[in-house]
């Protein structure tokens, strides 16, 4: 029996981001036999781990922070993937989350939403937030103006992100005031759901509601994380698992011979909507009225007719009014709230099809599923098995 390849993970899995690399990692790694997973799961480090150092490794799969353990993994002289992004090297490939896909998915979701207000808030001098922020800036050349967080030059922070978080938002009388400031109702993208919740905790002390003045939309969808949050954080999911097994892919070829390309940009799965933005961008009140009466009896399965009839207009009046402020009709409306709803209870929930359908509102199973695939390209069953 030959000897098993010993293959290093260095990943930081006290985040939802880091496990779902693992996850990534062992899924690919179930297809190698002769592959042996040694794991280091601890934050905060600033040397490659001595035990590392002497284990004789095949390949490594690990977070770079810094150009000391970069150097330090470099000179182990084994093939190396690095899913954190911040130190590059022609030398080792990079995997990271598509910061342009995230964006422009999280604009999408505003813009149908009705915002005409789009600001990012991150962590200025963060690497990934600096990244994103500068995505932001691009797409926002195709927009109205986007307004970004930018506190007071000296309290710009540095590289330390985790002490960064363990501090919380609290201590940012710049936030506070940019806040105040914003034009309402605003969209905000945050650049992780821990900014997220701090953006959401910063508005709760100021007075500003979330998400009738102030939505919230994070990043990594940290399901804990998000959930824990008042109200709760709608978060987008990055293709984390995807990223974990294309790192184990870029071990594999290298240890056949074959360079990789330096640079893979993996996008994001989806827009996962919580509280934090349920509702509609817009200050004109029938509007308001009636999509707050759509989200209330979407579960009944509120018609058209009836929609209008309890907010008081007629339908033409209604729909114009709706095309205006949020780019569709009353009925694309109840659809969005219908899918979002059906796609919360197949991630979250155990419930049958036919139960979902009945949640939702839809007459049957089948004109459920059928509604799904048309507006997703998925059947429930193959949405919730990915």
């Amino acid at each position: 029996m030959s000897k098993p390849k010993q293959i290093g993970l260095l990943v930081d899995a006290s985040r939802a981001y880091g496990r779902g690399i693992c996850r990534g990692v062992a899924q690919f790694a179930e297809t190698r036999a002769d592959w042996l997973i040694l794991t280091h799961e601890r934050p905060e480090l600033e040397d490659l781990p001595r035990w590392l150092q002497k284990a004789r490794l095949d390949g490594l799969i690990a977070y770079i922070p810094n150009q000391r353990m970069h150097r330090q993994i470099t000179a182990l002289g084994v093939p190396v993937v690095d899913v954190h992004g911040r130190c590059r090297s022609p030398r080792v490939p990079v995997i990271e989350s598509d910061d342009a896909a995230i964006v422009r998915l999280a604009f999408a979701f505003f813009q149908q939403s009705g915002f005409r207000h789009l600001a990012y808030c991150g962590y200025p001098g963060v690497f990934f937030s600096d990244q994103r922020e500068e995505a932001v800036r691009l797409e926002a050349s195709s927009l109205e103006r986007v307004h970004l967080y930018a506190p007071s030059a000296r309290k710009r922070v540095g590289a330390d992100l985790y002490q960064l978080e363990k501090g919380g938002g609290a201590h940012e009388p710049d936030l506070a005031r940019w806040l105040h400031a914003l034009p309402k109702p605003a969209a905000i993208l945050t650049c992780n759901d821990i900014r997220g919740q701090q953006v959401i905790n910063a508005c709760r002390e100021a007075g500003i509601r979330v998400p009738e003045e102030v939505a919230v939309l994070g990043v990594d969808n940290d399901e804990l994380l998000c959930r824990l949050s008042r109200p709760t954080l709608s978060s987008i999911e990055p293709d984390v698992e995807q990223i974990g097994a294309l790192a184990g892919r870029l071990i594999a070829d290298q240890l056949d011979g074959q360079p990789p390309a330096p640079r893979h940009r993996v996008p994001p799965r989806q827009v996962v909507q919580r509280q934090s933005t349920d509702t509609v961008g817009t200050e004109n009140p029938a509007v308001v009225r009636a999509a707050r009466l759509i989200r209330e009896r979407d579960y009944r399965g509120a018609s058209v007719e009836q929609i209008c009839e309890a907010a008081g207009l007629s339908r033409s009046t209604l729909d114009r009014l709706f095309h205006a402020h949020l780019g569709h009709s009353v009925a694309g409306e109840i659809a969005r709230t219908r899918l979002q709803r059906s796609q919360n209870l197949l991630r979250h929930t155990g419930q049958s099809i036919a139960e979902i359908a009945q949640a939702c509102g839809f007459p049957s199973a089948t004109y459920f599923c059928r509604f799904f695939k048309r507006e997703t390209a998925q059947t429930p069953n193959t949405y919730r098995k990915a």
